[in-house]
């Protein structure tokens, strides 16, 4: 008898043919597992396409080269309906981020969740290394740039409840933040006593905010315009903060040219009292600084300590989120600041009152005198008094197309960004939303918030009845059929 007729022989031969299908099996699995990792489609099949990304969002995710990291501190197993909603929506669309992130089957975008509450090792690390240190944030960084994300800038509230999600537009803003090569460079004006950034003065002082512009990647840098030529190239924004004297002719000619020639922005904020002479420069923009303080009677728009509450919001891209928020400004004392149409009329210069106090405050002009102040008809303007105006002026080509010109914006008030004020929402989100209506960013992205749907099915006893009936006895009396079968043939 031949080998090959060997009982034992073929037994041996069956068994590596085993083995040998075993081994093509596993290695299909993981070279299919391999491909998939690598190669494969999502698709939104919710209604209305609730997580899928803009074309906008997507076009832009395909440009990025450098890795992004994201760190969540939104918790996952929360009780609260708010923190579930904002994990719910972030969760799903930061997984679409990291797909379209893919090149050459690795992800640019990685997304880290921390419990600060529990991985205390963790959360110590981020707040030391990144000043992340808050629950239901965002932490987005590449490189050495980074920018944080607080809850209101993702989930907008009504009554407490959750209605909108504007999630895509500022993780995108944030992504285009920590990726862009040259950081925003915004320069203060100094040599008038104005504030000066580094300011670690409660009251007036601007180290607070100076941090949180470092923090999303913004150069700070002073500016005396004594010493130079003209406003610098690189200036993306140009601040003037609470200046307490006169500026040379040849400063307002410079920041001038700097608005009018080179679509430059300027951001202004005066103090009552002040001995300015802003006005000739700002009153060509549609802006009139009045030597007056406003008086708030209205306990309603006034804190316990004595400051001012406002709470009247214009239409503009500066306080949409303000209104939506129903979110409310602190100042001390307010100096009007009142939309005026200059002479001779410019077509091409539009300005709106951002916001202003109750109707029943007023423009108070005889404030040195001795006394309790009163509203004379004569002398005073009865409110609501505007105390912070935004003006642009269009500029046109050749071909007569209208093109984005200067932006300047100007407050009636010395502490409106200060370190006591700016942890305040609203103070915080308006100083924020000026900087980036000022720089187009508000536009860079047209991304419309989605809606947050909740449902609620309402049913009536009989209804749930079938469905019980439907979903527990039917598979319910097929398992006990079964177990009856099962015992007939065991006997």
């Amino acid at each position: 008898m031949s080998k090959w007729e060997s009982y034992q022989f073929v037994n041996r031969l069956k068994f590596l043919n085993y083995w040998i299908q075993v081994i093509l099996i596993l290695s299909f699995i993981l070279g299919l597992n391999h491909l998939a990792m690598r190669h494969f489609l999502r698709f939104d099949l919710t209604e209305n396409h609730r997580y899928a990304l803009s074309p906008e969002t997507r076009a832009y995710l395909q440009e990025i080269r450098e890795p992004i990291q994201m760190v969540v501190t939104i918790p996952q197993n929360s009780q609260r309906e708010e923190e579930q909603v904002l994990y719910r929506y972030v969760s799903q669309l930061l997984k679409e981020y990291a797909y379209h992130s893919r090149r050459d089957g690795s992800f640019l975008i990685q997304v880290e969740y921390v419990d600060i509450y529990t991985d205390l090792a963790r959360a110590d690390t981020l707040a030391r290394q990144y000043g992340l240190d808050q629950v239901n944030s965002i932490l987005v960084t590449s490189g050495e740039r980074r920018r944080i994300i607080r809850p209101d800038e993702i989930v907008t509230f009504a009554n407490l409840k959750p209605v909108a999600f504007t999630g895509e537009a500022t993780l995108t803003s944030a992504i285009m933040e920590v990726t862009q090569e040259q950081s925003p460079r915004i320069y203060f004006l100094q040599g008038h006593q104005e504030i000066k950034p580094e300011d670690t003065s409660p009251q007036y002082g601007l180290s607070q905010i100076t941090t949180e512009l470092q923090k999303r990647n913004y150069t700070i840098a002073p500016l005396d315009l004594t010493a130079v030529e003209q406003v610098p190239e690189d200036a993306s924004i140009l601040v003037i903060a609470d200046p307490k004297g006169p500026l040379l002719a040849t400063e307002l000619d410079k920041i001038r040219s700097y608005l009018v020639d080179r679509a430059g922005r300027v951001l202004i904020w005066v103090r009552p009292k002040a001995v300015t002479n802003l006005h000739p420069l700002v009153s060509e923009w549609g802006i009139r600084l009045s030597d007056q303080v406003v008086i708030e009677p209205n306990p309603e728009f006034r804190e316990a300590k004595g400051s001012v509450l406002i709470r009247n919001f214009g239409e503009h891209p500066i306080t949409e989120s303000l209104v939506e928020n129903k979110t409310f400004l602190i100042s001390g004392w307010l100096r009007p600041v009142y939309p005026v149409a200059p002479e001779p009329a410019d077509e091409r210069l539009s300005f709106i009152p951002l916001f202003a106090t109750s109707a029943e405050s007023w423009s108070e002009s005889s404030y040195d005198l001795p006394g309790s102040p009163s509203f004379d008809p004569v002398s005073d303007i009865k409110g609501p008094v505007p105390v912070g105006v935004a003006a642009e002026r269009k500029a046109s080509s050749q071909l007569g197309i209208r093109v984005p010109g200067g932006r300047l914006v100007v407050f009636g008030s010395a502490d409106l960004f200060s370190n006591q004020n700016i942890p305040s929402l609203g103070n915080y989100s308006l100083f924020f939303n000026t900087l980036n209506w000022m720089l187009d960013r508000d536009r860079m992205l047209a991304i419309p918030p989605r809606p947050v749907d909740t449902y609620q099915l309402a049913i009536s006893k009989e209804q749930m009845d079938r469905i019980a009936l439907f979903f527990l006895g039917v598979p319910g009396a097929l398992t006990l059929f079964g177990f009856v079968i099962y015992w007939i043939r065991r006997s």
